[in-house]
């Protein structure tokens, strides 16, 4: 039955009107990816109002295609010029720079995109396979594992959300209190509204993440005064490995899908993580290690496919139980919010053909992209360059237009111009906006299962420990908040040195 699904939503997706928003999604996604200048949340943000036009499954095909098209996009100025496009493609530079000053920027390149079309492709399948069974699943939840859920989502991007746990609580802390702005769901009261009638139904999502990314990325792009850099050469020569480096190739990228898949269906990782880890494993597996840094084509393989397999695997999450597991992800809610849609385990059996066209438009995705960035890659390199002065006064009018389109609202411009300059803010306080994106999506959803748990219980709280399964996981929230603080104190009493043992070998001397 799902096959069948399937092939009927395959072919629906190879009309004209869908290739069309495929192709403009990757096309746009692959350049985003080379410009360091906006990231893919920011491009998704902005072309969220103009997907409404489209229908439910162009207009999601078109951003999921911006999103796969910018990891993609990401590893080619990394490659050529040292300058990663977007956060998982950092990575690259270490190995993909270094076989660039060897003349070998087209083997990088080539492995990357191979690499990276068999990660998405296994990856997809995957999704294909689990995503039934895993919403299937999810039915049986109800508002007590709900929200011991989203506790244990929002403990994981507490932590996970960037180097400083203080800062990731600030983020968690800031998009929870956005989502209590507006009307209280159970007795109707004001919260937060300042007596403003607009903020009666809360701070439209749409609005905040275009601010945040698109604007926000704008102000801190002129900050930051960022230059391309100097011009660097494209040869298609040597795109194929030599016939020794196809082993180690083909294991890296195998080891990078997998790595990738298994981080990416966790809230909070995402694929920057997942190619640091992929990085990591590379180089403890290798007989020589110390390639790795010099040109090592393990180090490009493995991190590509790893970037490439958890932005597929983030839409398991997603779909699936209707949590995001990034800050993309969480912007892709209100792609489907502009549809009458809510991602979750009712998609599935409610509206298949939303699914399972999403799917199939992600492998349509992935196939044009493997063309793209095997042909036309000296074609999007020159396209950049003579684009990206004018980028940042482009993408400041698309934001404010995106914004104004939502409700035909000056007071959501007005909401937008904010949060750009909360995002630019943060950006120079080195806060991570991806968490407080996510707090925001699954605050609210915690707050809606709480009201109706307790609602349930006559406000009993034994409501939630009733249940095996909001126990388990409200052990595995604590766990995850609890256990690196425990084991950094463990570890600092362990090489501490004993008061009494220092005292009597003073006294001895």
């Amino acid at each position: 039955m799902q096959f069948v699904e399937f092939m009927n939503a395959f072919s629906a997706v190879l009309e004209p009107t869908t290739l069309v928003a495929i192709l403009s999604g990757v096309l746009i996604g692959q350049l985003v990816g080379i410009l360091p200048g906006i990231s893919s949340p920011a491009a998704i943000a902005l072309l969220l109002p103009a997907t409404y036009a489209l229908g439910p499954v162009p207009g999601l095909a078109m951003l999921c295609g911006i999103w796969l098209g910018s990891s993609y996009g990401g590893i080619i100025t990394s490659v050529l010029l040292n300058i990663p496009g977007e956060g998982d493609s950092v990575i690259a530079t270490l190995d993909g720079h270094q076989l660039a000053k060897q003349g070998r920027s087209a083997l990088a390149l080539g492995v990357s995109a191979l690499g990276g079309f068999a990660a998405a492709s296994i990856a997809l399948f995957l999704l294909q396979v689990l995503g039934p069974s895993i919403a299937g699943n999810a039915l049986r939840f109800g508002p007590p594992q709900i929200f011991a859920l989203m506790m244990f989502g929002l403990a994981i991007v507490a932590w996970l959300g960037g180097k400083s746990i203080l800062k990731n609580m600030v983020s968690v802390a800031t998009g929870l209190l956005i989502g209590t702005v507006g009307t209280d769901i159970v007795s109707g009261e004001a919260r937060l509204t300042f007596g403003s009638p607009e903020l009666l139904q809360g701070i439209d999502f749409v609005a905040v993440v275009v601010g945040l990314f698109g604007l926000g990325e704008v102000l801190h792009t002129i900050g930051s005064k960022f230059r391309m850099g100097e011009r660097a050469r494209f040869s298609f020569r040597d795109l194929l490995p030599r016939p020794g480096e196809w082993r180690p190739s083909i294991l890296s990228t195998l080891r990078g899908t997998t790595i990738g898949f298994l981080t990416g269906i966790v809230p909070g990782v995402g694929p920057t993580n997942a190619t640091f880890i992929a990085y990591a494993v590379e180089k403890k597996v290798a007989r020589d290690p110390d390639r790795f840094g010099k040109g090592a084509i393990e180090g490009v393989a493995a991190p590509g496919a790893a970037a490439h397999s958890a932005t597929i695997a983030g839409l398991i999450p997603l779909l699936a139980l209707g949590i995001p597991a990034s800050a993309t992800a969480a912007i892709l809610v209100g792609g489907f919010v502009i549809h009458g849609l809510f991602p979750g385990p009712l998609l599935y059996s409610q509206r298949p053909d939303v699914v399972w066209g999403l799917i199939a438009s992600l492998y349509v995705a992935n196939a044009l992209l493997l063309l793209i960035n095997t042909l036309f890659i000296p074609v999007l390199v020159l396209g950049v360059r003579l684009a990206h002065s004018h980028l940042s006064a482009v993408i400041g009018v698309l934001t404010m237009i995106g914004a104004y389109s939502l409700n035909n609202s000056v007071f959501d411009m007005w909401m937008a111009l904010a949060f750009g300059i909360l995002g630019y803010l943060f950006r120079v306080l080195n806060i991570p906006i991806a968490p407080l994106v996510i707090a925001l999506v699954l605050g609210s959803k915690a707050e809606k299962s709480l009201r109706q748990s307790l609602v349930m219980s006559d406000g009993h709280l034994d409501i939630f420990f009733s249940s095996p399964i909001a126990v388990t996981l409200f052990l595995l929230a604590a766990l995850v908040l609890v256990g690196p603080v425990t084991g950094r104190l463990l570890r600092r009493l362990r090489h501490s040195p004993d008061p009494g043992l220092a005292g009597s070998q003073d006294s001895s001397r």
